[in-house]
């Protein structure tokens, strides 16, 4: 504690009296000083070292006295810096009275010319930001410290003596300002994109698929972070506002590429891969301005209504732009989705399926095929592939096979007591059926008396203006126990649409495999009904939708053959094009989706 009242006094006496000569004072305080502190001799050995000590403490409280803006205009080695910030408007920011730490490049020791050609946001959130982050982190002592600049970039700054912040050298740490810290670097941090800042024409062709996902971008004031200025025309004003960036489509498609703690990997087609994706499919959402939906039906009375598109254009676009968006990404901390983070451009992808972040399963062969040609591109949150075709099984994402569950889609049951939902359990169903019951429940249909012909209408919700291969799905009488007797039980089919025209159709049986069909009553029975072309697409025009109708028919003759009491699990609508792979491919396996 002497020491410190000596040196005090000593600046006192020395601050005061400058009129007297500072050579033999200083002189005088050195003498002084070794007089009362001859203990401390081993670290004040000479006048000369003191002097050094002292003008180092004038020049920290010189720097002190400036906030980092005024630091940074001032040292000469930080000219090209100090332009950089000026153009963003960054000398403002670091010139109020919020606490920054600032790793500033020296000149030369960086890409300046480079740099000066970005335009203003890419040069403030790649460069600027990218060497700015909010509080003090002082070099001292050890340091392994992990923070955010920022623009949200997780930095690693250690050190012990020599400091380091992601492995570029500090050549000048710590200078003091009124508003933070400042150190000079031997070099710039490098800048990494995450997959959402990617997303642009810097280095790929891929401006279609980063204009429409960028459409949906939004900046709100975060008021909370915001640091608060004066009341001005009734109006607060801030001094260091802070922004929130958001995008719809993060949660719409469950994947958050712009989260620096995230893994991801994204498929992104470039201008001739979208422009491709996009025609092939266009024909699977042909809409069209106005047309007829059946309501409701009871028995033979229908209520119709018209429904009509405003901009069938902008409907269509957005469709298809969504369809073509929905699969391209995966999340790479689930399932066998592990092995992207290790595949690199030319390998073969070996997992047994991929999940993409809106959960559709894709199996090993179209997974591997996904990346066939494709090119790596690493991101701080993941990669990307960039791709000049979008290699995807249509009915893996824009075209999927549906099923229709037909205890869930009644819309009209004529000459049933109860069209009833029963539960198939696990493990209750008859060992001697072969076979299974989708979601574990089937829809009864018993006839309302004796001689009763049922029939029902089923609503065919999702359907797109293509082409599919019908089936319907029986159950026996027996599914639960022996106890019942099966019969086999005959019926008719017809479907209910609307032309292209707009105009509902009502009974067409004219793509009918079969004048009627029989079912199976040894089995959960998986029976083709025939082809059918929809005109036009329903998906994504409300709770609008086509319907099979099916009707039991019994010749007079054979009454005590069949049962009246039709049974049925599900409809599926499978794409024809994938009803012809199955075939050629019976090994073959694809999302079944809620089968």
């Amino acid at each position: 504690m002497r020491n410190y009242l000596i040196i005090r006094d000593m600046k006192t006496t020395i601050i005061n009296n400058r009129t007297k000569g500072m050579t033999s004072l200083k002189k005088l305080g050195c003498a002084a000083f070794l007089i009362f502190s001859f203990s401390q001799s081993l670290i004040f050995t000479s006048c000369s070292d003191w002097t050094d000590h002292y003008e180092a403490d004038s020049t920290l409280l010189e720097t002190q006295n400036q906030t980092l803006w005024e630091n940074i205009a001032s040292t000469k080695n930080l000219s090209q810096f100090k332009e950089l910030l000026q153009r963003t408007g960054y000398d403002a920011v670091l010139n109020n009275t919020q606490t920054y730490t600032v790793w500033a490049p020296a000149d030369g020791t960086y890409d300046y010319e480079t740099l000066k050609a970005f335009n203003n946001s890419r040069l403030l959130r790649e460069f600027v930001e990218n060497h700015v982050a909010r509080n003090s982190y002082p070099a001292s002592g050890l340091v392994e410290k992990s923070l955010y600049t920022v623009n949200e970039k997780l930095m690693h700054f250690n050190g012990n003596r020599q400091y380091t912040i992601q492995n570029v050298d500090i050549s000048k740490p710590n200078v003091n300002t009124h508003n933070g810290i400042l150190h000079v670097l031997n070099g710039k941090i490098p800048f990494v994109a995450n997959i959402y800042e990617s997303l642009n024409t810097n280095d790929y062709p891929i401006d279609s698929i980063a204009n429409f996902y960028h459409s949906f971008d939004e900046r709100k004031l975060n008021e909370y972070k915001s640091v608060q200025g004066p009341i001005v025309d009734g109006a607060i004003t801030y001094l260091d506002s802070i922004f929130d960036e958001h995008n719809d489509l993060y949660s719409k498609y469950f994947a958050y590429i712009n989260r620096e703690d995230s893994n991801y990997t994204m498929l992104v087609p470039t201008n001739e891969a979208w422009t491709k994706a996009k025609e092939k499919i266009l024909q699977y959402y042909q809409y069209v301005p106005s047309f007829e939906y059946i309501e409701e039906i009871n028995g033979n009375d229908m209520t119709k209504t018209t429904v009509s598109i405003r901009d069938v254009d902008s409907l269509t676009e957005a469709t298809v732009n969504n369809m073509l968006v929905n699969d391209l990404f995966y999340n790479n901390n689930l399932y066998d989705n592990k092995k992207l983070k290790t595949l690199q451009t030319g390998q073969t992808l070996r997992a047994d399926s991929l999940y993409s972040t809106l959960g559709t399963k894709i199996y090993s062969e179209d997974a591997a095929s996904l990346f066939e040609g494709a090119v790596r591109d690493d991101k701080s949150n993941g990669a990307m592939w960039i791709t000049d075709s979008l290699r995807m099984q249509p009915w893996n994402t824009w075209n999927p096979e549906l099923v229709i569950q037909a205890e869930g889609n009644v819309m009209d049951a004529v000459n049933v007591s109860e069209a009833k939902r029963v539960y198939v359990a696990s493990g209750t169903q008859n060992p001697d059926i072969s076979g299974r019951i989708s979601r574990d429940s089937y829809l009864d249909m018993p006839p309302i008396a004796k001689g009763a012909i049922p029939s029902a209408v089923f609503s065919l919700p999702g359907v797109r203006s293509t082409t599919y291969s019908i089936y319907i799905v029986t159950v026996p009488a027996n599914i639960l126990s022996n106890y019942y007797e099966s019969k086999p039980y005959n019926f008719r089919v017809s479907l209910g649409y609307a032309e292209k025209t707009g105009k509902n159709k009502d009974k067409d049986k004219k793509w009918c495999l079969q004048n009627e069909y029989t079912s199976d009553p040894t089995r959960v029975d998986t029976i083709y009904l025939g082809d059918f072309t929809f005109p036009i697409a329903y998906f994504g025009t409300g709770n609008t939708f086509p319907y099979l109708r099916v009707e039991c028919y019994i010749r007079s003759a054979f009454i005590d053959v069949y049962d009246p009491n039709m049974r049925f699990d599900c409809i599926i609508l499978r794409p024809k094009e994938l009803d012809t792979y199955l075939k050629e491919h019976p090994e073959y396996k694809y999302d079944r989706g809620n089968y």
